[in-house]
């Protein structure tokens, strides 16, 4: 079985015994999905969907992890930084869980691309590389992650696969929230708002053309491991937008719908 591209487990020692403790990636059974009798183009299909999963996780794993540093340097209140740890330790348990099940529907292979890496802007001062993460990594992308983790649940029928799935979910529930507290409890300095503006006003545009293809995919087939198909990804993402992403920008004074609008009307002439 071929080791994952990055982060292989140590799998022993102390160290070991700790991350299984402090996360309980031993609570999920991985013996029975590495033996189910699922069509084996069925374990393939979900072997591929976890192994672009495992992608996500490693590379929210680095940027969350870039941000607890910014956080520690920049002064932020501890209880605001332990919250953050948090984020970090559950990036860590999402890579493990989406690495096992990638090894239990058949390993890694040597296609696996590296993941699109986010990295702080080093040219911004430190507090703006701190909110522009806060914005486009926590409020925005995994407040879009929520609805599309919970849109995949829905049709995973494996239990292993479901309980995973749960997992994902759940922490990534957290991680928008701590993004939305946030903008609710760190008021935006005149400056910061001018940012935070000019940033959401660049942010939105990009969002759009990302999902344009994910949302204009054709529909698949049910999975025991979970899929979503163009229509389901669009209306989780649609969801996601006018529910929490939205709304909860033009609360923090950033016009968010107004320049969502303009981005539709561009995108639809």
């Amino acid at each position: 079985m071929a080791q994952s591209p990055r982060f292989e487990p140590l799998g022993f020692g102390p160290f070991a015994k700790t991350h299984a403790s402090f996360t309980e990636v031993d609570t999920f059974d991985w013996a029975a999905l590495a033996s189910t009798d699922h069509d084996p183009r069925e374990r393939e299909r979900g072997r591929r969907s976890f192994v672009l999963r495992a992608l996500d996780e490693q590379r929210s794993l680095a940027a969350f992890t870039e941000l607890l540093g910014e956080l520690v340097e920049v002064g932020a209140p501890i209880d605001v930084i332990g919250s953050l740890a948090r984020v970090v330790r559950d990036e860590a348990l999402h890579v493990d869980l989406c690495d096992r099940v990638v090894k239990a529907l058949g390993g890694w292979d040597e296609r696996a691309p590296e993941p699109q890496w986010v990295k702080s802007d080093k040219r911004l001062p430190l507090r703006q590389r701190v909110l522009a993460t806060v914005l486009g990594s926590l409020c925005v992308g995994e407040t879009i992650s929520v609805h599309m983790i919970a849109g995949v649940r829905k049709g995973a029928s494996d239990p292993v696969a479901q309980e995973v799935l749960t997992r994902l979910l759940a922490d990534e529930s957290f991680h928008s929230r701590f993004g939305w507290w946030w903008l609710e409890t760190m008021p935006l300095t005149d400056d910061d708002h001018t940012f935070a503006k000019r940033y959401v006003d660049k942010l939105l545009p990009t969002i759009a053309r990302q999902m344009a293809p994910m949302i204009a995919a054709k529909p698949v087939a049910p999975s025991p491991f979970g899929s979503l198909g163009g229509d389901e990804r669009r209306a989780a993402f649609e969801l996601a937008m006018t529910k929490t992403i939205l709304p909860g920008f033009d609360a923090a004074g950033l016009d968010a719908t107004t320049t969502w609008r303009r981005v539709q009307s561009v995108a639809s002439a």
